[in-house]
C-alpha cells in the first residue's frame, strides 16, 4: 500500500454529516518516488475527523486519477506524525487539539518534563503538577487531548482490522467515541441496532473474531432478533408465531456447530428480549417492538383523522361548476371519488390502470382550488409518493411539485425526520399516490407528521403487490371497512385499446384469454424452453435497441427470483457482458461482484449520508483505477470504494417487487416453471402493469397459467386487529395526545 506523509496546508472540503474530507497536503515523504519528484503537494481524500492544519500526518491508501480533478490520494487510514524535536512538540501542544494552550505554555511543559513529555503525561497526568503556572483546567485539556487523539487513531486501526471501510469505521467511532473498543468487546452485536449499515453478519464476524462462542447468551439473543427481522423483511409479516421463531433459531444455531444448542437457552434469551421490550408477545405472536408500535399508532391516528369533522361544503356544486367552466365531464365514479376525498378528512381511492386515478387526483386539486377562489398557498396542497419515479410521474400528470414521502418529511443524512408529531407538516390537502407501496414504518412516520384538519387522500392499486417492507397497510385499511373508499373499476376508452391493460385485468380475473399467444402491437409472447430463455432475452434487447429503445432508461427485465439459470443474477451478468462488455477495461471487481463503466446499477440499502435510498437506480459514470466507482443517481453522483460494493447490484434485470412505483417503456418478462414457487396473481399483475408501450413475455405458457391461478399469500399483520380494538367504545370518548405516542417514546 502506498503511503504519503506531509503537512496539511488547507482544507478544501469537510462534511459534518459523514466526516468526508478533501485536504491539500505538502508531501514530506512517500514510498512512491515518482510522486514526490513531480508532485510537491497532493489532494488527499478520505473519511476521518477534522485534522489540524499545519500538522504532520501519514496517510495510507492509493493514488487515483480523477477525470475532473486529476491526481489524488485516496486515504484508507491515517495517523499523526509528531516531530519529537523541541520545536515539533511545541507545535503539537499549541495546536487546535489543546484549546487554551499557547506556545509559551507548551514551552514550559517541555522545559519542565522533557522531550518525552507526551508519553509521560499519557501515563500519569499528575506529572503536569511540576509545570509552573498551569491551572487545573489546562491540565485536563492537555491530558484528555493526548489520550483522545491516541485512542481515536488506535481505535480506527483496530476497526480496519475487521475489513470495515474507513467510512463505516468513522461512523462507528462517531457513535461511541473513545469507548468504541470497550463497547464492541462487551457486545459487538449492539452494532446491528445502533449503527446503520452494520447487519448481523458483519457484527457476527467481529463477535466470533474477538472470542464470542457460537452458543453465548449474547449471540443467541442477537440471532433471535436477527432471524425475526429477516423474516419480517423477507415475507412482509409484522409478527411470527413463537414456536416457529424458536424452531428457526435452533436450526440456525445448530447448522453452524457440531454440539447442539438446547431449547432452554433459546427460551431464556427470548424471555430476556421480551423483558427488555425489544420484542413483544401477544397471543403467541412475536413482533419486533417498532413494528408493533407502528401498526398500533397507524390504527389510532387513522381513526382519529377519520372521526374529524370536515368543513368543506357544497362539493357537488363546486364539481359541477368546475366542469362547466373547463368543459370537462367526469364519469359518475370520478365525481364520487372527488366528492368523497373533499368531504372526508381521510379517504382511500383505489383502482387499476386506465381507471382514471390520475384524473381524479387532478380533479381533487382543481375543485379544491376553485372552491377556495384560487387563494391557495404553495404549501396548502402537498403531493407525495413512495419513490422518486412515482413522484416524478405525479408531477408530470398534475403539473404540481410532488416529492418522495421521505423528502416531504425532511429525511436527513443522519436518518432523522424533520417533520413529526411535534413539528407537523403545513398542508391543508395531502394526496399520496402509489399507497400500496407504503410499509407500516413509513406510514407511521407520515401519519405522525399530519396535523388535525388536514384532508388526507390515499391513492393506490390494491391489486398490486404489497410493500417491500413489513405490513400490508393499504389493503388492511380497505378490508377493515372503517374508512371511506371509492373503487374505480371502469376502464376508460383510451386504456381499453391497450392489450397490456386488458391482460392485466384478465390476470386479476384469473382468466387466460384466447389471444394470449397472438402478437399485438404492444404485447408479444415468445415461446422458449428454459435453456433458451436467456438467449431469447438477449436477442430481444438487441432488436429493441435497434428500434431506438435505450437499455438504461427504456428497457427493464423483470424476474421474480435471483438464483438459477434464468434468475436475476445470471441474467444481469449475461446482459452486462453482451451489451457493455467493451467497457471491461474500465471495471472494478470485488468478490463475486463486477461493475463496468456505463453499467446500470441499483442501491440495495438506505445510505442517507450519501442521499441514496434502497431501490434507487443509477449509472456507473466513473471507474477510478479499479479502486472506486462513481455512480450517477439522477444527478446525484456518489463515490463507492471497494468495500462498499456490496451495497450495489446490477439492475438490467430486477425483481418485480423492486420495480413497484416505476414504469418502463418496455418490460421483458421471462416465464419459466422454475419460477412457479414465486409466481402469483399479484406478482404477474404488478409486472405487467409496469409496461407503458410494450410487454414481451418470454418462455413457458404453462408457467404463466400457473402464475395466474396461483394463490397470493396473505401477510400476517396486527393492523386490522388494532383498528377493531381502537374502534370499540371507550369510557371517555376524548382523544388525548398520549394516544398518538408510541409506548417507547
Amino acid at each position: 500500500m502506498t503511503y504519503v506523509e506531509g503537512t496539511i496546508k488547507r482544507y478544501l472540503f469537510y462534511s459534518e454529516d459523514n466526516s468526508y474530507s478533501v485536504i491539500k497536503v505538502e508531501i514530506t515523504d512517500t514510498n512512491d518516488p515518482e510522486l514526490i519528484r513531480y508532485e510537491p503537494t497532493i489532494i488527499v481524500c478520505g473519511f476521518f475527523p477534522k485534522l489540524d492544519s499545519h500538522s504532520n500526518y501519514k496517510f495510507n491508501g492509493e493514488i487515483i486519477h480523477h477525470d475532473k480533478y486529476g491526481l489524488q490520494f485516496n486515504a484508507k487510514t491515517f495517523e499523526r506524525i509528531i516531530d519529537h524535536t523541541y520545536d515539533g512538540i511545541i507545535d503539537y501542544l499549541s495546536s487546535d487539539i489543546f484549546p487554551g494552550v499557547g506556545v509559551k505554555t507548551a514551552e514550559r511543559i517541555v522545559d519542565s518534563i522533557g522531550l518525552n513529555c507526551l508519553d509521560e503525561i499519557a501515563e500519569d497526568k499528575k506529572i503536569l503538577d511540576t509545570v509552573p503556572k498551569l491551572n487545573k483546567k489546562l491540565k485536563e485539556v492537555i491530558h484528555e487531548g493526548i489520550i483522545k487523539n491516541r485512542e481515536m487513531e488506535n481505535t480506527l486501526v483496530w476497526l480496519y482490522g475487521f475489513s470495515i471501510s474507513p467510512n463505516m469505521a468513522m461512523k462507528i467511532y462517531s457513535q461511541y467515541g473513545i469507548e468504541t473498543k470497550q463497547i464492541i468487546k462487551e457486545n459487538p452485536y449492539i452494532l446491528m441496532e445502533e449503527v446503520e449499515g452494520i447487519g448481523f453478519k458483519r457484527a457476527d464476524e467481529i463477535g466470533l473474531k474477538i472470542g464470542f462462542s457460537h452458543d453465548s447468551d449474547i449471540r443467541i439473543s442477537a440471532v433471535i432478533y436477527y432471524l425475526l427481522s429477516e423474516y419480517m423483511n423477507k415475507y412482509g409479516d409484522t409478527y411470527l408465531l413463537k414456536d416457529d421463531l424458536i424452531r428457526f433459531t435452533l436450526r440456525f444455531l445448530n447448522n453452524q456447530q457440531s454440539e447442539e444448542v438446547e431449547d432452554n437457552k433459546v427460551l431464556t434469551q427470548l424471555e430476556y428480549l421480551l423483558e427488555r421490550g425489544k420484542i413483544i408477545e401477544e397471543q403467541d405472536k412475536i413482533s419486533l417492538n417498532y413494528l408493533y408500535y407502528a401498526e398500533n399508532f397507524i390504527a389510532k391516528k387513522m381513526l382519529a383523522l377519520n372521526n374529524e369533522l370536515n368543513d368543506f361544503h357544497d362539493i357537488p356544486m363546486h364539481i359541477e361548476a368546475f366542469e362547466k367552466i373547463n368543459n370537462i365531464v367526469y364519469t359518475k365514479a370520478q365525481r364520487k371519488a372527488i366528492q368523497l376525498a373533499l368531504s372526508n378528512n381521510m379517504s382511500i381511492i383505489t383502482g387499476g390502470p386506465g381507471t382514471g386515478k390520475t384524473t381524479v387526483i387532478k380533479g381533487i386539486i382543481d375543485v379544491y382550488k376553485m372552491s377556495r377562489n384560487q387563494s391557495v398557498d404553495e404549501f396548502d396542497i402537498r403531493l407525495a409518493a413512495p419513490t422518486g419515479k412515482a413522484a416524478k410521474r405525479l408531477t408530470e400528470s398534475t403539473l404540481l411539485p410532488a416529492t418522495t414521502i421521505h423528502k416531504l418529511l425532511g429525511y436527513d443524512f443522519d436518518g432523522h425526520f424533520k417533520f413529526d408529531e411535534h413539528h407537523p407538516l403545513e398542508a391543508k390537502v395531502l394526496i399520496v399516490d402509489e399507497a400500496s407501496m407504503i410499509d407500516c414504518l413509513l406510514m407511521r412516520k407520515l401519519l405522525g407528521a399530519i396535523q388535525p384538519g388536514t384532508i388526507v387522500v390515499l391513492v393506490g392499486d390494491a391489486n398490486q403487490l404489497p410493500s417491500v417492507g413489513p405490513g400490508d397497510v393499504l389493503n388492511d385499511l380497505i378490508v377493515s371497512d372503517m374508512f371511506p373508499v371509492q373503487r374505480l373499476n371502469i376502464i376508460h376508452r383510451q386504456a381499453k385499446d391497450s392489450h397490456i391493460i386488458s391482460l392485466a385485468y384478465d390476470v386479476l380475473e384469473k382468466q387466460i384469454s384466447e389471444d394470449i399467444l397472438e402478437n399485438k402491437d404492444d404485447r408479444v409472447f415468445v415461446h422458449a424452453k428454459d435453456t433458451y430463455i436467456s438467449s431469447n432475452v438477449l436477442k430481444l434487447i438487441e432488436r429493441l435497441i435497434l428500434k431506438g429503445y435505450g437499455l438504461i432508461e427504456d428497457i427493464q427485465v423483470l424476474i421474480p427470483m435471483y438464483k438459477g439459470m434464468n434468475g436475476i443474477n445470471r441474467m444481469n451478468d449475461l446482459i452486462q457482458e453482451t451489451f457493455n462488455g467493451e467497457s471491461k477495461d474500465q471495471s472494478i471487481t470485488f468478490g463475486n461482484k463486477k461493475f463496468y463503466y456505463q453499467d446500470k446499477v441499483m442501491q440495495l440499502v438506505n445510505q442517507p449520508d450519501k442521499n441514496v435510498m434502497n431501490g434507487d437506480q443509477g449509472v456507473v459514470v466513473g471507474v477510478d483505477d479499479e479502486k472506486e466507482l462513481l455512480i450517477d443517481f439522477s444527478g446525484n453522483v456518489v463515490r463507492y470504494n471497494r468495500k462498499e460494493l456490496d451495497q450495489l447490484t446490477l439492475a438490467y434485470a430486477t425483481s418485480i417487487h423492486k420495480s413497484q412505483g416505476s414504469e418502463y417503456k418496455v418490460v421483458i418478462l421471462p416465464l419459466t416453471m422454475s419460477y412457479t414457487i414465486m409466481l402469483r396473481k399479484k406478482l404477474l399483475y404488478t409486472a405487467i402493469t409496469r409496461a407503458k408501450e410494450m410487454l414481451v413475455m418470454v418462455g413457458n405458457l404453462e408457467a404463466f397459467r400457473r402464475g395466474v391461478l396461483g394463490k397470493d399469500r396473505k401477510r400476517n399483520t396486527h393492523l386490522q386487529n388494532f383498528l377493531l380494538k381502537e374502534s370499540q367504545p371507550k369510557n371517555d370518548n376524548q382523544i388525548k395526545i398520549e394516544d398518538f405516542l408510541d409506548d417507547d417514546e
